[in-house]
C-alpha cells in the first residue's frame, strides 16, 4: 500500500479518474536508500510529470495516493514494492527489486 503525509495543504478540488493530471515529483529509493534520489521533475531538464489519473499509467502508489491530493497539494507518498515497481524494480534508475519508495509529489493542475 501507500502512506501520505501532508507537507502542505491544498485548496482546490480533488482531481476525478480520467482526468490529465499534471504534478511535480522527487523520488527517492536509489539503492533502497530513502534518502537517495533517483529523479525529479526539478532537475536540470526536466519539466512537471502528466499523466491520466486511475488509468494504471503510473505505479498504483500514484494513482491511489494523487486521487486524495487536492489541487496545490504537496505530499510525501511512500509506497511499498508491490505498489511501486515490485519484484522487477527499476535497475536503469537504481531501484532495487522489491523496494519501499518515497515519493515528494506536488499537484500543480487537473483537467
Amino acid at each position: 500500500g501507500f502512506e501520505k503525509q501532508i507537507l502542505k495543504e491544498g485548496s482546490g478540488p480533488l482531481p476525478a479518474r480520467g482526468q490529465l493530471v499534471t504534478v511535480h515529483c522527487t523520488g527517492f529509493g536509489k539503492n533502497s536508500d530513502l534518502n537517495s534520489k533517483f529523479w525529479s521533475t526539478k532537475d536540470p531538464g526536466q519539466q512537471p510529470f502528466s499523466f491520466n489519473l486511475g488509468m494504471g499509467k503510473v505505479i498504483k502508489a500514484w494513482d491511489e495516493g494523487v486521487a486524495t491530493m487536492k489541487i496545490g497539494e504537496r505530499a510525501f507518498i511512500t509506497a511499498s514494492a508491490d505498489y511501486a515497481y515490485g519484484s522487477g524494480g527499476f535497475p536503469s534508475w537504481g531501484i532495487n527489486p522489491n523496494s519501499t519508495l518515497k515519493f515528494d509529489i506536488e499537484v500543480l493542475s487537473a483537467r
